[in-house]
């Protein structure tokens, strides 16, 4: 996308947009649907591999109905997420609810870092921007840069408006260096994604297939004396989100190898099971075979 045409569509399109009362945002969010699903086919083939494989279980017609609700809350996520650029706080805190912070307050109050393990499961835009303000930790989450800069600074802005810090991967590490001994952290971190390297990633089975997993946060964990914890976050009503927390472990360095990983994925695996239509099918998460 050229420089002009980016900050065209961001100014002219995007943010009137994102000011646009919710009840239209959703009537919105109606005809993406339509045009995702069946007009333009986002991606179907990867989302009926996936569900397929997932879940071999069920029959095509129940796998149907999983993947036109994937196709309806996705929609909703591209409008919530728009409209986060000029959310107030007000509404963020109403929309993404914290149902156990008293947990992180506790961790806090001892003096010590904590990483939340989450996956793209409803909206993590909306926990990205939402969740800082109502922590007493300082909050940073870990991100991939986008390709297209204007937009990667767009997207920054939008999701440090209220508190939160955000770092790419590789700052991470010197961020936790550079902490020690200084204010508590919470650390947010996606661990769902396709590792770039599969011969060094941690693989054990997530819905029903051999799975690898990135090492980053368990080892910045041990190296840190970071507690670690899953956050999950569970669709209420429709833009409503509730966040719950849940523990891996206090002291990582006691663990086996890959077992935060291991609790990671079964927390995971627990919540897509609970509604599967909330987690990102969309995502080639399987695009690497185990290495022996």
């Amino acid at each position: 996308m050229s420089k002009i045409l980016s900050p065209f569509i961001y100014y002219v399109l995007v943010i009137p947009i994102s000011h646009l009362p919710f009840r239209v945002l959703y009537f919105v969010s109606n005809i993406v649907y339509l045009i995702l699903y069946y007009i333009v086919g986002y991606r179907k083939k990867v989302v009926k591999e996936n569900l397929k494989n997932s879940f071999p279980h069920l029959t095509e017609n129940e796998l149907k109905r999983i993947e036109k609700k994937f196709y309806k809350h996705f929609a909703d996520f591209l409008v919530e997420s728009t409209k986060s650029l000029t959310i107030s706080d007000k509404d963020i805190k109403e929309r993404c609810a914290l149902i156990n912070p008293e947990i992180l307050y506790k961790y806090h109050e001892q003096g010590k870092n904590v990483i939340v393990l989450c996956g793209h499961y409803n909206n993590w835009e909306y926990y990205a921007v939402g969740i800082a303000q109502q922590m007493k930790h300082k909050t940073i989450a870990a991100y991939r840069p986008l390709k297209n800069k204007f937009f990667d600074k767009v997207i920054l802005k939008s999701r440090q408006r209220f508190g939160m810090n955000m770092l790419s991967m590789r700052e991470v590490p010197r961020f936790f260096r550079s902490n020690i001994g200084k204010e508590p952290t919470l650390s947010i971190m996606m661990n769902d994604q396709s590792p770039g390297n599969p011969k060094t990633a941690y693989w054990n089975t997530f819905l029903n297939q051999d799975t690898g997993w990135m090492k980053g946060a368990e080892k910045l964990a041990i190296r840190y004396d970071q507690v670690v914890l899953f956050g999950c976050i569970r669709k209420k009503k429709r833009g409503f989100y509730e966040v719950t927390f849940y523990p891996i472990s206090d002291d990582v360095s006691k663990e086996k190898e890959g077992y935060v990983l291991d609790k990671h994925a079964e927390y995971l695996e627990m919540v897509i099971k609970e509604h599967p239509e909330y987690w990102l099918w969309s995502h080639k998460r399987w695009k690497h075979d185990k290495c022996d």
